[in-house]
């Protein structure tokens, strides 16, 4: 889990720098590695506007040849951390300052970035996954009858079915 203690912060911006591990983000330790955000906590009485910015190396499979490469993921989201009668009071209103309000109950001084780290590094890979230098790779595109050459190492036993159907092809 990733949550940071409020308890030692008082009124204005303070920056954080974590480094935590991917099982920390239930992420896998395979694929993503080298995780590093930076939090910066607005801090005001009861609320707290948490603005992050995480970066990440992810081990991504390419579309093109399925092999594997390392592909750097980078990522920023806002979060407001509020009392539950601001948050109520504040449904309906369309504020483009932060992209979600999650509750902050007064007994409660540490905020949790787990899910939101998370899924700013998952949103981060890209949807079309392509190695570099795959783009110049050549890709098949000529499929169907074999060559000759293919006919000859044909096993003899399906030969009785090409005669049937070329039988079948001579009485029609």
């Amino acid at each position: 889990m990733l949550r940071i203690d409020l308890a030692p912060f008082r009124t204005g911006m303070h920056y954080v720098a974590l480094e935590p591990e991917a099982q920390a983000l239930a992420l896998d330790p395979d694929r993503f590695m080298d995780i590093r955000v930076d939090v910066a906590l607005d801090v005001l009485n009861d609320r707290v506007l948490a603005t992050l910015h995480a970066t990440a190396t992810a081990v991504l499979e390419c579309d093109r040849t399925l092999a594997l490469f390392e592909h750097p993921l980078e990522g920023d989201c806002r979060i407001l951390f509020a009392p539950p009668s601001w948050a109520r009071s504040h449904d309906d209103e369309e504020d483009p300052g932060f992209e979600e309000v999650r509750i902050l109950p007064p007994s409660n001084r540490e905020v949790d970035l787990t899910d939101a780290v998370r899924d700013t590094l998952l949103l981060a890979i890209p949807a079309r996954k392509v190695a570099p230098g795959a783009e110049d790779l050549e890709i098949p595109s000529v499929f169907g009858a074999p060559s000759r050459s293919e006919e000859a190492a044909i096993d003899p036993r399906w030969e009785a079915l090409r005669s049937l159907k070329a039988g079948d092809g001579a009485q029609g």
